[in-house]
């Protein structure tokens, strides 16, 4: 499944998209954040950081998305970080 990618780098595939659930309702997001990274791997591994940085439920949980170069998100892993 794809979804728009909202960005303003034309052709990127190193930018990736976090969006953050802390609340019960997986629909409620708290924050979305975009960021770049060398691959999936160390894309994870920043989507974790930013996932322990949130303020919220001690239950975390993230939906990683990679640029695919034409204005899509692609989805990567589900990170989560449990209570």
């Amino acid at each position: 499944m794809t979804h728009p990618f909202a960005t303003t780098v034309p052709a990127t595939t190193d930018e990736h998209r976090l969006d953050i659930v802390t609340d019960p309702d997986v629909d409620n997001l708290q924050a979305v954040t975009y960021f770049t990274a060398a691959d999936v791997n160390a894309a994870c591994h920043q989507a974790a950081r930013l996932l322990a940085a949130v303020e919220g439920a001690d239950d975390r949980y993230g939906e990683l998305y990679v640029h695919d170069g034409d204005g899509n998100a692609v989805h990567c892993d589900t990170i989560h970080l449990p209570a």
